[in-house]
């Protein structure tokens, strides 16, 4: 992220985003590993987690994604922060539409700020939770194919391949057994995040409502720090 907040100079903000992106990329190694061991696999093009849903994010979330949108869009976020942003979503105003104004069904991979999307778009489908024992376990995504998954020596006898999927929790010991890895755990993620700005730990907001607050944030210390581009 050092392109997208060099104009930021030495601010709270630019330490947070820059916090935030070495979160990102720490998840980003972690699942890797995952994806590797395990058949979870999201299909390519599916995005039918992102269809009617919008997250509620933490301002550091939000001042991510403004950073990187008026870095990469800029003529986007400037139209989310003056009201004239028209969703790709049927071409629904951004106010009126259902679900997240960014997702559009239109494109292959619906996305149209993946390299800044906010946390749980990251962690969905790729990440597990922790039972009461506080083990982690995973229940793979719901859009899944529900078939019966193969242990790695059944894959390598197929030719590498697994049969699908079982939508059932699977517990530590199975996921090792089966697959020799787990997944990141959500929640130990979250609290990283979180301690990036503790004193707003609690303040989500949805993601329109919190994405406009930050573009104006990142604009107006663009202008203190004699950072603003021409607009």
């Amino acid at each position: 992220m050092m392109r997208e907040t060099e104009r930021l100079g030495g601010t709270r903000v630019k330490e947070i985003i820059e916090g935030l992106d070495a979160l990102y990329a720490e998840i980003a190694r972690e699942q890797e590993i995952w994806k590797k061991a395990s058949p979870f696999q999201c299909p390519d093009g599916c995005g039918s987690c992102c269809v009617d849903f919008e997250p509620d994010v933490l301002e550091s979330e939000a001042l991510y994604l403004a950073s990187w949108m008026l870095c990469h869009q800029r003529d986007r976020a400037l139209a989310i922060l003056d009201g004239s942003f028209v969703s790709p979503r049927a071409g629904t105003p951004a106010a009126g539409s259902p679900g997240c104004v960014l997702f559009d069904p239109e494109t292959p991979y619906h996305c149209t700020v993946y390299e800044g999307r906010c946390l749980i778009c990251r962690l969905f489908g790729y990440s597990g939770d922790r039972g009461k024992d506080g083990r982690p376990r995973l229940k793979p995504c719901k859009f899944l194919p529900s078939l019966t998954v193969a242990s790695p020596g059944d894959r390598a006898a197929v030719g590498g391949s697994s049969e699908g999927v079982e939508h059932r929790q699977y517990s530590e010991a199975e996921l090792l057994d089966l697959f020799g890895a787990v997944p990141p755990v959500m929640a130990d993620i979250a609290a990283q995040v979180v301690a990036l700005t503790p004193d707003s730990a609690q303040d989500r907001l949805p993601l329109r409502e919190a994405l406009r607050l930050a573009i104006s944030k990142i604009l107006m210390l663009e202008r203190f720090s004699g950072g603003s581009p021409e607009v």
